[in-house]
């Protein structure tokens, strides 16, 4: 195909998608004889450079690096140039004959129209430039830290790039002014306390990097205080104008959540079912906890005796045995050195056990989540993108917030005892986030990297805990058992909540009462996951979701390998085809019918 054809794919530049385009690509196409898995590659690329381009924040962390000069832009012009530019692609996509496509490129067409379906329903109906103050703190500070974190590039290429994002600063800190309107008071209530950490980012931690490039350092400061000072602006927007008329709904809404859970989980699920699978796992959860518990809890109380009876015996006999555990804890400022050392164990047991090979070219680093990102999640794995080979995967853990009251601390540390931070290092780091995300780069397609599912991405690591603990980590002791099936519980009770909340009004005070009286939840643990519910949607599904969907594949490989079964070959095969929806893994792994 020659490149004149070739570009016919491309929309152009600013996201223009013309009748004539379509009608030349089809009649190329058709007449050259062009084979329809070329095309769509073509297709695809075409579609991923556009993609790029309409997010170059997102593409620097891809590893897609022609646009790292450039901020995102979220003019009204735009956000509707996005708008056509994913619905050209959309048209293109479902005129591919997916019936003539290898099986890789056929499972990837269905990825592709899911994710431009998902971007379209993001814009015109979530409307994240118009509700979500959040987005351009995340925006600007990621946009900075990932040019100074990510050794790429030499600096003086990054230093340049990112002195070019620091003079489009104040246009987007404008157009975030300009766009937002009635966004919910949690999410403008967060964004205030997020901001700071911007201009902390400028001010304190991009002034060590800058003898990197001693030409570029004098304009580096000059952009960097008008950019400084933008941020403070848009801090004092927050504060003295948009946080008194941020009166919109969190809540998603019973038919706008049922379609966003269809394209998150791209699964036929309904949001009815997964709430009914889920209540009936936590009374089953609840009674494997009270069989663990019980023994310990006559260790811990020799000579206790309780009166209460059925359900609310079982809550008190695992609730007074999770304090006892919750009691041994690292202080706040030992979080992360507990961490690091909890890391060196985990390394070591997993080479022991021989359950899935570890690359060690892929270095993992262990620090505090910057400030710009922490009030959603306690722990995240920043992972470079499929086209940055070698570089940094960082483990990141949020220190306990400093606007916590000691009631509140005590609370923050009992729920991340030592044998929580084992669980989380087991499903952020390894065998979890961390090294799947390195087996996901080593497939082919780019498509299935840069789009992963999240249910398959989440269902691993909550799988990853499991055989963690199967295995005997920290010599079969009881009390990790139950604190994992806490952590499970934890997962189970998200899709409740988020469920629940989105399309059946749930309140603050019956949140409160699922997470804390029935999942056994610390208050902060617990309130901080109430926030997290109110500024997501559909996200707190994919752990329980995803974990059942490749819990059951396993049970079934297991099944008709017999005792053939090798655990460290399915979880390798299993991770082999990068991070698709797990309907096309079980089809891989056990065949169509499956």
């Amino acid at each position: 195909m020659s490149k004149e054809i070739r570009n016919l794919f491309r929309t152009e530049r600013r996201g223009i998608f013309t009748v004539t385009g379509v009608f030349l690509i089809l009649t190329l196409s058709f007449n050259c004889g062009v084979d329809e898995n070329m095309k769509f590659s073509f297709l695809t690329d075409a579609f991923l450079e556009d993609f790029f381009h309409s997010s170059p924040v997102h593409a620097t962390y891809i590893g897609a690096h022609q646009y790292d000069h450039l901020l995102d832009d979220y003019s009204p012009a735009a956000v509707q140039e996005k708008l056509e530019m994913f619905r050209g692609y959309l048209d293109k996509f479902r005129r591919v004959n997916a019936r003539r496509l290898n099986q890789t490129n056929r499972v990837d067409l269905e990825i592709l129209i899911n994710e431009i379906n998902s971007s379209i329903f993001r814009l015109e109906e979530q409307k994240p430039h118009i509700k979500s103050p959040l987005m351009y703190n995340y925006l600007i500070g990621g946009a900075i830290n990932s040019l100074i974190t990510r050794d790429f590039a030499p600096w003086e290429e990054r230093l340049g790039n990112l002195l070019s994002r620091l003079k489009q600063v104040p246009k987007l800190v404008e157009q975030a002014k300009q766009n937002l309107d009635n966004p919910p008071e949690v999410a403008t209530t967060v964004a205030i306390r997020q901001s700071q950490g911007s201009i902390n980012l400028l001010q304190e931690d991009l002034p060590r990097v800058l003898d990197n490039a001693p030409e570029l350092k004098d304009s580096i400061l000059a952009a960097s205080e008008v950019a400084i000072q933008a941020l403070k602006e848009y801090q004092e927007f927050l504060k003295e104008d948009l946080l008194a008329r941020s009166k919109g709904d969190f809540r998603l809404g019973e038919e706008l959540y049922r379609e966003k859970l269809r394209l998150t989980l791209q699964s036929d699920l309904t949001p009815e079912e997964i709430l009914d699978r889920a209540e009936r796992e936590t009374k089953k959860v609840r009674k494997e906890m009270y069989k663990i518990a019980l023994p310990l809890h006559k260790e811990y109380f020799p000579g206790r005796i309780h009166l209460e009876k059925g359900e609310e015996l079982e809550r008190v006999i695992i609730r007074e045995v999770l304090e006892e555990i919750g009691k041994d804890h690292p202080r706040p400022e030992e979080l992360l050195d507990t961490i690091k050392e909890i890391m060196i164990r985990i390394e070591a047991f997993v080479k022991e056990k021989d359950f899935i090979t570890l690359d060690e070219s892929q270095p993992l680093v262990i620090e505090w989540t910057p400030e710009f990102s922490r009030g959603v999640a306690v722990a995240g794995l920043d992972a470079p993108g499929p086209l940055d080979k070698g570089q940094n995967t960082f483990y990141r853990v949020s220190p306990v917030p400093d606007y916590y009251t000691p009631s509140q601390v005590d609370s923050y540390l009992r729920e991340y005892n030592y044998f929580t931070l084992e669980e989380l290092s087991f499903h952020e780091a390894i065998p979890g986030h961390y090294v799947q995300l390195y087996y996901a780069n080593r497939f082919p397609s780019l498509v299935r990297s840069i789009f992963g599912n999240g249910a398959f991405i989440e269902g691993w690591a909550m799988l990853a805990e499991k055989q963690m603990v199967d295995s005997g980590f920290h010599d079969h002791d009881p009390r990790l058992k139950l604190m994992h099936l806490k952590m499970y519980l934890r997962a189970v009770t998200n899709s409740i909540l988020d469920i629940k909340l989105h399309t059946q009004d749930l309140s603050q005070e019956e949140a409160m009462k699922l997470m804390v009286e029935d999942a056994f939840q610390e208050e902060a643990e617990a309130q901080g996951k109430w926030i997290r519910a109110c500024l997501t949607s559909t996200q707190l599904c994919t752990y329980f979701v995803g974990f059942q969907e490749l819990n059951d594949l396993m049970e079934e490989y297991k099944k008709r390998k017999g005792n053939r079964f090798n655990l460290k070959e399915f979880n390798e095969k299993l991770l082999s085809y990068g991070s698709p929806p797990a309907k096309y893994v079980r089809e891989a792994m056990l065949g169509p019918e499956a």
